[in-house]
């Protein structure tokens, strides 16, 4: 059965991580996984609407997270693999989370900031609510 991973990928170097474990581990399994690369942009205020149409903040949301993804996408081609590309609006880890649900993702990697400690602790991370709220394994990569 072929695996489906999970990356979700910010634009950060941290989040590219995850990719290149991914190309650097895929050549010793005996098939390659399918890699679905998310991006998740952050909602718009509410009262936006009122200048902006609906169908215009839907193209920004696409595009921002398709330049966002644009990295992780090239780099997974260019070591044979061919990622599905979803871009996302809402709480990036409960929008993470249930993706991988709900489209019988088998683990998420994700790269972390390396933030430990104290600091880890305040900006609570996209990775560490992943951690507590995915119903699959997540692996995190630094």
């Amino acid at each position: 059965m072929t695996q489906k991973w999970l990356l979700p990928i910010d634009g950060s170097d941290p989040s590219l991580n995850a990719v290149r474990w991914v190309t650097g581990n895929a050549k010793s399994l005996r098939e390659a996984p399918e890699v679905h690369l998310i991006n998740v942009q952050a909602v718009l205020p509410n009262d936006i609407g009122r200048f902006i149409n609906s169908d215009t903040i839907r193209e920004f949301h696409l595009e921002n997270g398709m330049t966002a993804l644009a990295t992780a996408r090239d780099e997974l081609a260019a070591a044979g693999l061919a990622p599905t590309l979803h871009v996302l609006i809402g709480d990036p880890a409960s929008a993470i989370a249930d993706f991988a649900a709900s489209h019988g993702c088998h683990q998420i990697v994700i790269g972390t900031r390396g933030h430990s400690g104290l600091t880890g602790t305040l900006l609570g991370s996209v990775a560490m609510k992943l951690v507590h709220h995915a119903k699959v394994p997540v692996l995190l990569v630094r």
